[in-house]
Order: structure tokens, then sequence, then C-alpha cells
């Protein structure tokens, strides 16, 4: 159920000038386990794996929420629902048996804490967590070390975990099969099955310790194969052709210099969210514009921290402690239950093989069968 819907005004400002800054790095930063050296040449990466993971059995049909809830999902191609928490492990949701599983350290992760996940064209799928990066071939975990950052600094005792260099926020696979990886706090990675290639690592505000610390959150491929990166360390938006780096600041029409998510809708069109503002910013880029929407379109997210497009093209736009928001194109919308119940902190959204929407944030697990909203944490 929905309440009644706002109209907006649409702003757009050109594209005036694509800020070119060539912030291309061609130095390839072969991984290595040593903390101070990350240019020793090596072949292969050095990769562990994990017990097997057969033994486990469903629980539930419900799941007890995670002490700091959950902040990512996917869903496979097999159907299975996948959800990453901040701090209880993995949770998998099997639709033919409607029940979970779960994963923790003791099932074969290097950490409790799953801040991202993508399923790679061998259906393999790829889990990134506070303490690196994992992959899962339907038996086993595999822990992929990424190159290693110091992390002994004062500046980074004040905002640890939050910023931890080490930590994978976000994941991609490219076109080319490429996995790309943003970090917490170290820039991006491109990993081609055999060794790390390091960039983004000085863009941004510097901190207090004269270091750039970027904070990748989100890693998007559009409609040319072009990659975008967010940055939550006042980087902006950075758009890779392959060869050249263009970034994207609020003079060339974004609303803020700290995004939070990027996404790709089915269009091509590419949709901006950013860190709580005081009137909010949401932001769409065909190419050629930028459109930007706050508090007095009817944008009910001030915070915008996940985008997803449902089936009938309606973004679902989720974000902190703001209640969930929809928007069909002309309208922002809030989303509510039967029962008047908003939704807030969302900060994952996605829909299953049925067509049923999933939601969960700090506050717990919801499905939307497009009439009925159901709570799957008790």
């Amino acid at each position: 159920m929905i309440i009644k819907p706002n109209k907006l005004t649409k702003k757009t400002t050109p594209n005036l000038h694509l800020l070119w800054r060539g912030m291309s790095y061609s130095l390839l930063m072969l991984v290595v386990i040593s903390c101070n050296d990350l240019n020793q040449p090596k072949s292969n990466v050095d990769i562990t794996v994990s017990p097997a993971v057969e033994q486990l059995t469903i629980i539930e049909s419900k799941v007890i929420i995670p002490q700091y809830g959950f902040n990512s999902g996917l869903l496979a191609s097999n159907g299975d629902l996948w959800f990453g928490s901040n701090g209880g492990g993995l949770y998998r949701y099997d639709p033919t048996s409607a029940g979970f599983t779960h994963y923790t350290q003791e099932n074969g992760l290097n950490s409790n804490i799953v801040l991202s996940m993508i399923e790679d064209k061998n259906s393999d799928l790829w889990f990134g967590t506070a303490d690196g990066l994992l992959r899962y071939d339907g038996k086993s975990f595999t822990h992929i070390p990424i190159p290693y950052s110091d992390t002994s600094s004062i500046w980074l005792d004040k905002v640890y975990p939050i910023i931890n260099p080490n930590a994978v926020h976000s994941l991609l696979e490219d076109k080319k099969g490429n996995i790309w990886i943003g970090t917490g706090g170290a820039g991006a990675y491109r990993y081609d099955g055999n060794k790390f290639t390091s960039f983004l690592t000085e863009i941004g505000h510097k901190q207090e310790d004269s270091l750039n610390h970027n904070w990748i959150t989100s890693i998007v491929e559009d409609a040319n194969g072009h990659i975008w990166f967010s940055s939550m360390t006042r980087g902006g938006a950075n758009r890779f052709d392959g060869e050249n780096f263009t970034q994207f600041m609020p003079e060339d029409g974004l609303f803020t210099d700290m995004v939070r998510t990027i996404f790709k809708d089915k269009e091509g069109i590419i949709w901006f969210g950013y860190k709580a503002t005081h009137d909010g910013g949401f932001t769409r880029y065909d190419g050629k514009y930028f459109v930007n929407f706050n508090k007095t379109d009817g944008l009910c997210n001030h915070s915008v921290r996940v985008i997803y497009e449902d089936k009938d093209e309606n973004l679902w736009l989720g974000g902190d402690l703001n209640p969930l928001c929809i928007y069909d194109g002309e309208n922002f919308n809030k989303f509510s239950s039967e029962d008047d119940k908003n939704f807030n902190g969302i900060l994952t959204i996605l829909e299953d093989a049925e067509g049923n929407i999933w939601f969960g944030g700090k506050n717990g697990l919801w499905q939307f069968d497009g009439e009925t909203v159901t709570n799957m944490t008790k």
C-alpha cells in the first residue's frame, strides 16, 4: 500500500564541462601477504579454501534479526536469495523449501560482516566482507586476500571500522569477466583472476593524516561498458572508459560530492544517491544532462543508500533512518504496509523470481507480494 504521491518539479542541469581528470593508474599492484610491500611480483593469488559447508541444515522460515541488521542482498540464478548482515554472517533463503540457511565464520566465512555480493558468469558467488573477499562455488568458500593496507593511522583509529581499507564494500563483474572491488578506504581494485590492479587511491578529500582514504561504496557498468565508481570521501563519481577516468562533481551536475550509491536502470539511465543532507538528493543522468531531485520535488528519502528497479520499472529507494520510497518516473511515494507501518533504514532491496520485493535493514527483513508485507524475522 502506498500513500498519497507528491508531485515533482524537475530541475535540469546541463553537463557544462566534464572534468577529464585523467586518473589512469597503470601500475599493477600484485597481491602479497606482506603488510609493507605491495609491489613484489607474485604469479598467483595466495588463496585459502574453507572447510566444506554441506553439513549445514535449513533453519526455520523466519530468522532472528542480527544485532546490527541486514545490509546487502542478491538473487542468484538458481532462484536462491542471499542476505548479508552487519555481524550475523550470511543467510540463504531457498524458495523451494521456504527456509533459511545460516553461514558464519564457523562455516567458512572470513568475517561475519558481509557488505556486498555478486554472482559471476560461472554462477560462483562473490562476497565482500570486513576482512576481504570470498568466492563460493556452492560447496566451500575460497578466501582471496586483497592487497593489504596498513591501518596504523591516528585518523583511522577515529573512524574505524567505518573506514576500513581492507573491507570490500562493493563488487562488480564486468563484461570481460574482471571482478571490480570497491574498498572502505583504499580505492578500487580490478581482479583478473590472477592479479590485482589498483585505481582511484588519490581521489577525494585528504584527511587529517594527509591521505585520501577513498571509500568506494558502489560500482556499476553502463551500456557502453564504462565502469562507474561512487566515492563517500568527497570524490564524487568517477567513470572509467578502459583507459582514462572522468570525474563528476557538483559543478558538473551532481547534488553533492559524497555519492553513496550509483545504479543503472533497464534503459541505461544512471542514478545517483547521496549521504543525508538537509534537503536530500537524488540524481538522474542520461549521458547528457543531470536532473536533480530533493524534498521540494517530493523526495521522501533524504539519504539514498540503495536503489532498485522492479519489473514495472519503479525505482525503490532506501537508506539510513529515512522511510522506504518509490519513484514511478513522475512521483515519489512513501511506502507503507496495510497497517500504515513505514519502513525506515532499508539498506538492501531485491526482487525474487516470483516478483516479490524483499527489503531489509537494521530493523528486519520483509517480503512484499504486491498486496501484503510479510515479516521474515522473529
